[in-house]
């Protein structure tokens, strides 16, 4: 009985001996944590406008498309103030159109001084002459001085109204850019606000999502800035895992993480370590840890790590934003950088963003390897994927002898 049970034991012992190493490898190349949660950008929907509610498009966890209507403001204030911007508009025109009619009128009455100038200096050689050789008297020939420096002064004056004309006009006198005007651009400018305020009664979804937190309804008095509700993107969402500190050694940018979520038990999430936060979560906290006051306790600090989706999630399967979650990462490769996020190699080329973060619906694959040529700046997130594949296929012929 004895030789049955000890065999017994071997083999228990023997059967277990594979389990228990897979066990410690997966213990030491992997380091997991409970503190962690799905996290994403919430686009809090305001208005621009002070003016009162007139339409509600949605409800609450209803889903939208970017660029739906939401909320609709009375928009007969800013109808009014459209016409009242296009009347004026219409009356710079109009100032325009008289300026011209005014600098026509000053040099047709420069030329009709000229004019009379010419003919008085006629008369004024003429009487000087007569009046040398006393044929005519004295009075005849201060009346024809006095003409000609009349004549003169109406010359100055003439030319004077026609700088003033081309003055009023800015200098440009040419009529093939009649209405490029100060005056006709300030008005188009005003009747450009107009318009787009007028337009901004109209307030649509930001991004695609499902709407919550709704505050407004009908009749409602909203003022700019005022938060009315908020759209959650669902292909956007990533997880904001808080690692205690002595778990961060050997974390690195890249490396694949499994997320299992407490709403779907038993079902696993692909990810990959996006970036390290440069603070812990109590350094940043509304009331920050002040050690130097002399009673002082050590604690373990943790530090968020973002961990976004390789996929979005199965459609049966979806994260909303504060759910709990458990994180592992495998830390076996730590060649990845410490100080770097994927969405920033893939969407900054030069300090300049080629494509907005925001905008993303697939997150890209993380370039685990080091060493990899620089990708040139993608025309959109699956065809950035599509590079990194063909460029993995590419080195791993190049390794095949």
């Amino acid at each position: 009985m004895r030789r049955v049970v000890l065999a017994l034991v071997i083999i228990a012992i023997l059967a277990a001996i594979m389990p228990a190493i897979r066990y410690y490898r997966y213990l030491i190349s992997h380091v997991s944590t409970d503190d962690a949660y799905v996290d994403g950008t919430v686009a809090l929907v305001s208005s621009r406008l002070a003016g009162t509610v007139s339409a509600v498009y949605v409800e609450d966890n209803w889903q939208v498309k970017e660029g739906d209507i939401l909320v609709t403001l009375d928009p007969r204030t800013f109808q009014v103030r459209v016409d009242q911007a296009r009347a004026q508009l219409a009356r710079a025109r109009q100032t325009v159109d008289e300026l011209f009619a005014q600098l026509a009128a000053a040099r047709a009455g420069l030329n009709l001084a000229e004019s009379q100038l010419k003919q008085a200096q006629l008369d004024f050689n003429r009487e000087t002459e007569l009046h040398r050789a006393n044929v005519v008297s004295q009075q005849t020939y201060d009346q024809t001085v006095t003409a000609y420096r009349i004549a003169k002064a109406n010359v100055a004056l003439a030319q004077h109204q026609v700088s003033q004309a081309e003055a009023a006009l800015g200098g440009d006198t040419e009529d093939h850019a009649r209405y490029d005007r100060p005056i006709v651009e300030q008005a188009a400018a005003a009747l450009e606000a107009a318009r787009l305020d007028l337009s901004h009664t109209h307030i649509t979804a930001p991004m695609a999502g499902i709407v919550t937190h709704k505050t407004v309804h009908v009749g409602h008095r909203v003022q700019p800035g005022e938060p009315l509700m908020a759209v959650v993107p669902t292909q956007r969402l990533y997880v904001t895992a808080n690692f205690k500190e002595t778990q961060l050694t050997d974390v690195r940018v890249g490396q694949e993480a499994e997320i299992q979520a407490d709403i779907y038990p038993g079902y696993v999430y692909k990810g990959h370590v996006d970036s390290i936060s440069m603070g812990t979560g109590s350094a940043f906290s509304l009331l920050p840890p002040e050690n130097a006051t002399g009673n002082w306790v050590k604690v373990v600090q943790r530090v968020p790590v973002k961990v976004v989706l390789n996929q979005p999630p199965p459609a049966d399967k979806p994260l909303r934003i504060g759910l709990s979650v458990e994180v592992s990462v495998d830390v076996s490769d730590t060649r990845g950088p410490l100080l770097t996020s994927t969405l920033q190699k893939h969407f900054f080329r030069g300090g300049r963003p080629s494509i907005p973060p925001e905008r993303l619906q697939i997150p890209p694959l993380p370039e685990i390897l080091p060493g990899w040529p620089d990708i040139e700046p993608p025309l959109g997130p699956v065809q950035s994927n599509d590079v990194i594949r063909q460029l993995r296929q590419g080195e791993q012929h190049a390794q095949q002898p």
